[in-house]
């Protein structure tokens, strides 16, 4: 059952009984919109007459409503008069003029023993006698309502009409309501419903005056809230959309970082690091700049900027330019750190460097193969001869070595350079490295070397791929373990990463120093005595043609890990059951 509205209450508990002079405060325009139309409904049901004095848009709302529930006959009861050229004529609210509107209006019906009801929604300019003018009105109209036995409600917006007024309402009025209840008003007085005199108009003039001037008050320090709230919110804004990373410290706990810097960074929520050290995690790898950061933030001096490199949580390095500033930050002193991020640039500058070294190395490949490879079938035609006729022993073993030496260059410098003839398949794995494993297994051995496979997934893992050329790869890798070691072991570990396979290819040899490491890549350069320096080039150019990685630590005297990644290749068929032996935790 659908509970009744307060007009609604009110009017069915009077019903007739006695006049009604209702102060409507409201503040939900579907709310008012339900009281004026149980008001209207109340008036409608018995025949009664209806000056309703209404804003356009809510009249046009009800009226809309009132024609789903009565004739066009029954609503000519209606008279509609628009609130804002009853009530302001001239933008002013003059008390005379409204009170002789109001008479004009209803007297005529009145003299034909109409009963009536009146709403009307009171509209308030800015003026400084709108107190006054507000009371004498409702004075006569509280006096008339008496006289002639009226149900009427003045209705004002509750979000515009100033608490001195509402006040002053309430003295003017028998009945209170809200939107949702209706009561009798705690400050309603007959005796004060006289005409103003000269006190009380001064009293209401300096009320106004002050509340005018109150007014003006707030307004200042409302615009003044706004544009600081304004400025707040571009610069936490511009904060959060800046395209760098920003943290923000005090005392070095972080207080905020934005959505940019957990990014780049490879941070945890905001909510994670709140109040952590900033230098837990911020790991400056070059120990003399850490030093300089920490020694200047203590010092409370800014930072210039420098390109420095940082070590994340989760062990990889980025190149950050990293500038701090004094800044200030909630009611305290703090310090801005700015990080741009220049890994994505240096990644850029070492494939440059790399293409443009790769390209040298493609033309020479060229020129020098095509020298030597075609006499090299005659050179050692006549080599064969000479050995079964002629020639001290020693000649043949110098020829021999020199002939596979330049067989051995010719080879790779056309691997180098020769453009992809193979064609692209999907391939097993753990198969390629078994096949590997078996062609190697022999020369480990003679090392006294043992090769452990490990395969650390529960189904098949298959790659499309140049067969030929991956197993290159891994026999490069794989030779060059057995070569730097002796006596040891060789661990070949597979495993899934997401939508990658890892292998990682990992000996207890003499390992690499630091110097030779970082030019490991070059073409050319070599630790081995009868090395060309092009091997592993060699296997970069495969791994890059794959969409592979590849990825070198080495520490001397301990060994070296070659971890490369291919991306997984979906099965077209149902998942293939790799072998027990090969789930097992080693195979040897």
């Amino acid at each position: 059952m659908e509970m009744m509205t307060p007009i609604q209450a009110l009017l069915n508990e009077k019903n007739g009984t006695e006049p009604i002079h209702v102060y409507y405060t409201f503040s939900e325009r579907e709310k008012y919109i339900k009281n004026a139309l149980d008001f209207l409904s109340y008036a409608l049901d018995r025949g009664y007459k209806v000056l309703f004095i209404e804003e356009e848009s809510f009249y046009e709302e009800i009226i809309s409503h009132l024609h789903m529930m009565y004739p066009n006959d029954v609503l000519e009861n209606i008279l509609h008069q628009e609130s804002k050229q009853f009530y302001l004529s001239s933008n002013r609210f003059n008390a005379e003029q409204n009170s002789t509107k109001l008479l004009t209006l209803i007297s005529p019906l009145l003299e034909e023993g109409h009963r009536i009801m009146i709403w009307g929604q009171v509209l308030l300019p800015s003026q400084d006698s709108i107190l006054s003018q507000l009371r004498t009105y409702e004075i006569q109209c509280d006096q008339f309502i008496a006289e002639h036995w009226l149900t009427t409600v003045c209705a004002y917006n509750g979000f515009i009409t100033p608490a001195y007024i509402q006040t002053d309402l309430l003295k003017t009025h028998k009945y209170f309501m809200t939107d949702d209840e209706v009561t009798i008003s705690g400050l309603y007085q007959r005796d004060y419903l006289q005409l103003i005199n000269e006190q009380d108009k001064d009293r209401m003039s300096n009320i106004e005056r002050e509340n005018k001037q109150l007014i003006l008050d707030n307004e200042k320090l409302s615009k003044a809230y706004e544009l600081i709230a304004r400025k707040k919110f571009e610069y936490w804004k511009l904060l959060q959309e800046l395209p760098i990373s920003i943290l923000i410290t005090k005392e070095h706990k972080v207080v905020f970082a934005n959505e940019k810097a957990l990014i780049d960074l490879e941070l945890p929520s905001f909510e994670e690091i709140k109040g952590e050290t900033v230098f837990n995690f911020i790991d400056l790898t070059n120990y003399t700049l850490r030093k300089q950061w920490i020694d200047t933030l203590d010092a409370n001096q800014e930072y210039d900027l420098k390109e420095v490199e940082l070590k994340l949580e989760n062990g990889s390095v980025k190149t950050f330019k990293l500038k701090s500033i004094r800044t200030w930050y909630k009611n305290g002193e703090a310090v801005l750190h700015v990080f741009i991020d220049l890994t994505p640039y240096k990644m850029l500058e070492k494939k440059m460097i790399r293409a443009e070294k790769l390209n040298i190395a493609g033309q020479l490949a060229a020129g020098i193969a095509h020298e030597i490879k075609n006499p090299l079938t005659s050179i050692k035609g006549f080599y064969k001869l000479i050995k079964h006729g002629m020639g001290k022993e020693s000649y043949y073993t110098i020829i021999d070595d020199e002939l596979d030496r330049i067989e051995q260059i010719a080879n790779e410098f056309l691997i180098l350079s020769k453009p992809h003839t193979d064609v692209f398949k999907v391939h097993s794995i753990s198969r390629i490295i078994e096949e590997v494993k078996t062609l190697l297994e022999t020369q480990a051995i003679i090392k006294g070397n043992d090769i452990i496979t490990s395969y650390q997934y529960e189904e098949e893992l298959l790659i499309t791929c140049e067969e030929t050329k991956i197993k290159q790869v891994f026999v490069n890798l794989i030779k060059n373990a057995i070569e730097a070691t002796s006596n040891g072991h060789i661990y070949i570990t597979v495993k899934k990463r997401d939508q990658f396979v890892e292998i990682s290819v990992k000996d207890e040899g003499c390992g690499i120093s630091d110097d030779a490491l970082a030019r490991i890549s070059e073409p050319f350069f070599t630790t081995k005595e009868k090395g060309t320096g092009l091997g592993l080039l060699i296997c970069d150019k495969i791994i890059d043609n794959h969409n592979g990685t590849r990825k070198i630590v080495s520490k001397e005297d301990i060994g070296t890990t070659f971890t490369i990644t291919f991306p997984l290749t979906k099965s077209p068929q149902p998942s293939i059951p790799v072998d027990p032996v090969l789930l097992s935790e080693q195979s040897i």
